[in-house]
């Protein structure tokens, strides 16, 4: 029977071996309005590996997490501070001192100025529940909290919001992030911190002249777009590729940059992006995986394209649940398939000298 259970608890350590790609919360997770404490904290309850969030500045120089530069697509400041929109019609989060971001409530995303809502079967943005901005000191106090709580190890991946945007108000939200960082004692790589950014040139100027050695993630997407002057185009071919990898340790591109689609989404085969990472060093975690919005007929079958075709390294979805429980009946068909390989030569060959091991001690007791 003694033989048994250590032949068991063998087999069972060398199953446990079997590893599976970070799943990153997007925004926390998409069930609650984005990017406050509930949807940070129902994305570690989920399960999520790290949590991705989005900072800006406010007037007074303090650290808000939301992913606009404006507040109009998940607030009602338009109720609340009727006229402090600019000439475009648009409330920014640079206009207004953290004491008069703490009066709005936050809803699920909607279109500014008609409100229709983003992803309509979500949280219901109507809702007369009272979300609020989060500060990234209390985003890292939950973090923190949290893991301290569990005797767990959960992330944060930071995304510094357009640093050129915040320079021309004499504002570097760069310096602000590691300074806040600094003083939680947040500065070394094996930190559970994470800083990205469109801007890549902002991450060589992170690492280089402001000195940090935190982990740095560059977020790669379309140059029409416009979401920095970074040329995409550029970091995203072998040559940009083997450049960065002097520089950060992953790349965050958009999905599209990993694999080509045809009109009606269908994948075409990879592109030479995740193989030019991999050749330096870099991993890859693609955007943004949402179930109630993706390319194709099949969230499951675009995640197990990525999985094992693409092979990229993790996901950065809204959906954090049904990505792991995916990703967990991959793990657990893979256990079995090691069981039953290793029942082969392998695995005889290692029992036998196990076997053979505790005969030996035996003969010694004796």
């Amino acid at each position: 029977m003694f033989l048994i259970i250590v032949l068991c608890l063998y087999v069972v350590g060398r199953v446990q071996g079997v590893s599976r790609p970070l799943v990153i919360g997007h925004r926390g997770a998409a069930y609650l309005p984005e990017l406050t404490l509930a949807a940070q904290s129902m994305g570690y309850a989920f399960g999520a590996d790290i949590i991705e969030i989005d900072v800006c500045l406010t007037r007074d120089n303090q650290l808000i997490v939301i992913h606009d530069i404006y507040l109009d697509g998940v607030s009602n400041v338009a109720e609340m501070f009727p006229n402090r929109n600019r000439s475009n019609g648009y409330s920014y989060v640079i206009d207004f001192d953290l004491e008069e971001l703490r009066r709005l409530t936050i809803r699920e995303r909607f279109r500014p100025f008609n409100g229709t809502q983003i992803f309509p079967l979500r949280f219901p943005s109507n809702s007369v529940i009272a979300f609020q901005l989060a500060t990234l000191n209390e985003t890292i106090e939950l973090l923190l909290g949290f893991n301290r709580a569990t005797g767990q190890q959960r992330q944060l991946l930071i995304e510094i919001k357009k640093p050129e945007y915040h320079s021309k108000y004499n504002k570097s939200i760069s310096s602000i992030v590691l300074e806040t960082l600094n003083a939680y004692n947040l500065k070394e790589p094996s930190d559970p911190i994470i800083l990205q950014t469109f801007h890549i040139e902002e991450l060589i100027h992170i690492r280089r002249n402001l000195g940090s050695k935190l982990r740095l993630f560059a977020l790669m997407t379309w140059n029409r777009i416009n979401e920095s002057s970074s040329d995409y185009d550029f970091y995203r071919s072998e040559e940009g590729i083997r450049n960065l990898s002097n520089v950060i340790q992953a790349i965050t591109p958009n999905l599209e940059f990993v694999v080509n689609y045809d009109s009606n989404g269908t994948i075409l085969g990879n592109t030479n992006l995740t193989k030019w990472a991999h050749q330096n060093g870099l991993a890859v975690y693609p955007f943004t995986f949402r179930r109630d919005s993706f390319p194709g007929r099949s969230f499951e079958q675009l995640i197990q394209y990525f999985l094992h075709t693409a092979r990229v390294d993790g996901f950065i979805t809204d959906h954090p649940d049904v990505v792991l429980e995916y990703l967990r009946r991959e793990m657990a068909a893979k256990d079995v398939i090691f069981i039953e390989q290793n029942s082969s030569s392998s695995l005889v060959s290692s029992m036998l000298i196990l076997l053979f091991n505790m005969i030996m001690i035996s003969k010694i007791i004796v």
